[in-house]
Parts: C-alpha cells; sequence; structure tokens
C-alpha cells in the first residue's frame, strides 16, 4: 500500500497525518482533470463541489479576458499620452497660441482653439485626461472622431526632432499600469503550473475572447510621413506576453 502512495502523481497536502479528518489538496504535478478538492495558489482557494470547480474555471476565463482588456488599455493610454504631450511640445515650439501659421501649416477656428485650450491646462490635466479618454472606451469605436482630428498635420511640420518625455505622474501610472499586467501574468502562469485540462483550456479560451474583442486594430497604416507598416503590438519589443 505504501508503495502505491509513494508512485501516485497525486500529491496531498495536509497538516498532520494522512488519516487525519481535516481537508486536504488535490495537486498534480502531471496532466490531470481534477475537480474536487482541487486548490489553487492557496489552500483556501480550495474546490469542494462541482460549482466551486465550474466558478474557479468561469473566474480564470475572467482573469485572461481581463489581462487582454489591460493590454489593450496599457497601449492605448500611451498612445493618448504620446498624443497629447507631442501636440503641446509642439505648440510651445512655434508659439501657436501667438500664430495663425505654423510653418506653413494652416488650421482651422476649431483645432486652433483646441490646440490652444491644450497647450493652456497644467500637466496634471493633461495625464488625467488622457486616463478618462482611455478609461472611455472610445477607441473601442472606431466610427467615432478623434477630438485632434484636424491636427494630425502638426508632426510634419517640425524641422528639428524632439524628444517628448512623460511628466512625473505620466511614469507614475505607466508604471502601476505594467505592474498590473506584469503580477496578471504570473498569476495566470502559476495557473498553467497546476497542469489542470479544465483550468488550461478555460485560460486559452479566455484569450481567444479577449484577444477577439480587444485587438482588432488596424494591420497597416497607408500614406502620410508617418506611415508604419505594422501595428504597435505586432512589434518584437512591445511583445508583452507572459512574464513580459
Amino acid at each position: 500500500m505504501s508503495n502505491y502512495l509513494d508512485s501516485d502523481p497525486l500529491i496531498k497536502m495536509a497538516m498532520g497525518s494522512s488519516s487525519s479528518s481535516k481537508k486536504t489538496c488535490k495537486i498534480s504535478m502531471l496532466w490531470n482533470w481534477y475537480t474536487i478538492d482541487t486548490c489553487f495558489i492557496a489552500r483556501s482557494w480550495r474546490n469542494d463541489t462541482k460549482g466551486k470547480f465550474a466558478g474557479s474555471c468561469i473566474g480564470c476565463f475572467l482573469l485572461v479576458v481581463a489581462a487582454q482588456w489591460l493590454n489593450r488599455v496599457s497601449r492605448q493610454f500611451d498612445i493618448e499620452l504620446a498624443k497629447r504631450r507631442k501636440l503641446k511640445v509642439l505648440a510651445k515650439y512655434s508659439n501657436l497660441p501667438n500664430s495663425d501659421d505654423t510653418s506653413g501649416l494652416s488650421l482651422s477656428d476649431s483645432a486652433q482653439q483646441t490646440l490652444e485650450q491644450l497647450l493652456a491646462e497644467p500637466d496634471w490635466k493633461t495625464s488625467l485626461k488622457a486616463v478618462g479618454t482611455t478609461l472611455s472606451h472610445t477607441w473601442f469605436l472606431t466610427s467615432l472622431k478623434d477630438e485632434f482630428a484636424g491636427l494630425e498635420g502638426m508632426a510634419s511640420c517640425c524641422s528639428t526632432n524632439i524628444d517628448v518625455f512623460p511628466t512625473l505622474l505620466d511614469h507614475i501610472l505607466r508604471s502601476l499600469v505594467f505592474v498590473l499586467q506584469w503580477g496578471l501574468s504570473y498569476i495566470i502562469m502559476l495557473l498553467f503550473m497546476y497542469y489542470n485540462g479544465y483550468i488550461i483550456i478555460s485560460c486559452l479560451i479566455g484569450a481567444l475572447i479577449g484577444r477577439l474583442l480587444f485587438n482588432f486594430e488596424p494591420l497597416a497604416t497607408c500614406g502620410g510621413a508617418g506611415g508604419s507598416n505594422t501595428v504597435a503590438h505586432d512589434k518584437e519589443v512591445n511583445d508583452r506576453k507572459c512574464c513580459m
């Protein structure tokens, strides 16, 4: 009997002896289809009924969907920050509010007013507006017009390259989002390491649904000086798969 227990890949984790009445956790280092008495991450996450295990599968599915959402939100936040900071820097260098023309660029009255408002607002407000625009999910609806649609040509009017750096608040916010992504990716990795078929399938379905929902973006941009061949998440340097 003892030889059978030694050769069984199932590991029973419990306080006290095997004859103890305390609840145990079923954990295997091999592929398994365990449901009842499975534990994940902590002993308190114990599935002693089929209903609890089904809830765990749904939770893992939603966790991976959330990770895909957070990945897209992180990119969109960077896009919003870069757009607003770049326009502010270009407006400062060109003294746009005091001129009707910027290096030969003609702006409409509405675009001129938008840029003047952007230049006049404090940096912290620009950061919060970028957060608000990102979380409003307007990027999810491609039919909505960008509030800076009339200012696309400004970047091409600058004769010299100008580095645009984030403010301290921008950097803190971007770092916090990265920490959330980093921590979430390791939690998902730990769930995979339990080798439970149901949990792994739930995570894979979550990745599929999350990718379909939050990663519908242009493959390339045609025309314009700032045109690119690939979207940001297709570049190797921006790959944020586990574990970044």
